[in-house]
């Protein structure tokens, strides 16, 4: 049981159902699951230790928000971690693995053209998780994984934003995605690192724009 609410909970950080400054009491969490309160506050207590959740001092629980420090910082160690998996991916030569990728690109494209954040996030953060997966090594993905938390709420909340679209960038970034997996496929670790890192570069400046960030 105590799983399971972690993984509902979990989901609802990484699909943007839960944006930034969201609070909820305890009970009322556990109402919304249909559970008692035991497994929710152990539920919680993974999310707080891994700062995907925080409590605040009236003792609700609440998602933080993303300072700017924050952000360049998370950023940083994706272009690490990231590029690492996908130079990892390349190396292990399991091209049909990197195939998987191309769905969710596929899916992706539908989804940005719909303004559809929900289905947008959970594409993404599934690309994501294939993409490290690949690269063979748990204690990467676990680590990944932690950044995923604490971003995703950022990504969803900023893509949900009323501003124009920029239907150049997102044709660029998913050509560049496409690219990435070739790369993968044909086993370069060097030229799917460097696209991964570029690709995460341009996602970067996409996302502070749409904030007003100079980049």
């Amino acid at each position: 049981m105590a799983r399971q609410i972690y993984s509902d909970m979990e989901a609802n950080i990484l699909d943007g159902s839960w944006p930034p400054e969201t609070k909820m009491s305890l009970r009322k969490l556990a109402k919304s699951l249909n559970t008692s309160m035991q497994p929710v506050r152990e539920a919680v207590g993974r999310l707080v230790s891994a700062s995907a959740l925080e409590i605040t001092r009236s003792r609700s629980i609440r998602v933080p928000r993303l300072s700017r420090e924050q952000a360049d910082e998370i950023w940083g160690l994706r272009l690490l971690l990231e590029g690492e998996a996908a130079a990892r991916f390349a190396a292990r030569n399991r091209p049909e693995e990197a195939r998987k990728l191309y769905r969710h690109t596929l899916a992706l494209r539908e989804h940005f053209r719909d303004r559809d954040v929900r289905a947008s996030m959970r594409r993404i953060m599934e690309w994501n998780c294939d993409l490290t997966d690949g690269s063979g090594s748990p204690i990467l993905v676990e680590m990944v994984m932690r950044l995923r938390l604490r971003y995703a709420p950022f990504i969803a909340e900023t893509l949900a934003m009323n501003v124009p679209d920029d239907k150049e960038f997102l044709q660029f970034t998913l050509h560049i995605q496409d690219e990435l997996v070739l790369a993968i496929e044909e086993g370069d670790s060097a030229a799917a690192r460097h696209l991964r890192c570029s690709d995460l570069r341009s996602f970067q400046r996409y996302l502070y724009s749409r904030r007003g960030w100079t980049p």
